[in-house]
């Protein structure tokens, strides 16, 4: 039985809905976490309740004409936590980018996840203008950054540099990749943007790099 099935059960199972927002409780706090950028104590955290609420609200309201339940829950997740961040002033993402919600929840939820990937992007000190004015014009060389971000996303050593250094590993993959210094300091950004789209929970953002390794405006 799918996610969507158990949560038809779910309305209806009390023991049932008990049991999916157990078992679903690390999704909610990965969303929470993705999208304020910080770390979700599991005991004591506003925006646990908040998400654990929302997503008791998304398992009632659930209709599966419209799209999986993990995506609806998602969205109801961080309409919710939007709610709590104006509500309580704080500034911790972008909400301007965020005006009113859409008719068409997968069309809200693109506009979710650019928040996410901004919020993302601002670790590494790097804005979308900055994508704009560094992103590779050729083709070719599109394709190098991808296969250079793919390859730090295949190498859980690599990723974790990155992750905790906030810069590219250019030494080691200088070595792996035989790709001149040069090339990957002057693609920074944009390597890094790709990273993040590639190893995080940005499944829109996704669809925008091709099989064969295309990368399209963002």
């Amino acid at each position: 039985m799918d996610i969507n099935d158990r949560v038809y059960v779910a309305k209806k199972d009390p023991a049932e809905r008990e049991k999916l927002i157990e078992e679903y409780t690390p999704f909610i706090i990965k969303q929470l976490s993705l999208f304020t950028n910080k770390y979700i104590d599991e005991k004591n955290s506003d925006e646990l309740s908040i998400g654990l609420i929302a997503f008791n609200e998304a398992i009632d309201s659930f209709d599966n004409t419209k799209g999986s339940f993990l995506s609806f829950s998602s969205l109801l997740i961080k309409r919710r936590l939007i709610d709590f961040l104006r509500k309580s002033q704080q500034n911790i993402v972008p909400l301007d980018l965020y005006i009113e919600k859409e008719t068409d929840y997968e069309a809200e939820n693109r506009k979710l996840e650019i928040i996410s990937f901004v919020n993302l992007l601002s670790l590494y000190n790097i804005t979308l203008e900055d994508l704009v004015k560094q992103s590779p014009k050729h083709s070719d060389t599109r394709k190098i950054a991808t296969k250079i971000a793919y390859t730090i996303c295949a190498n859980p050593e690599l990723l974790s540099y990155l992750k905790t250094k906030k810069n590219l590993p250019i030494k080691e993959l200088t070595d792996v990749l035989k790709i001149s210094r040069k090339t990957i300091e002057k693609h920074r950004k944009y390597i890094i943007a790709l990273v993040i789209i590639i190893s995080e929970d940005l499944p829109i953002l996704k669809q925008y790099i091709s099989l064969e390794s295309e990368v399209s405006k963002i």
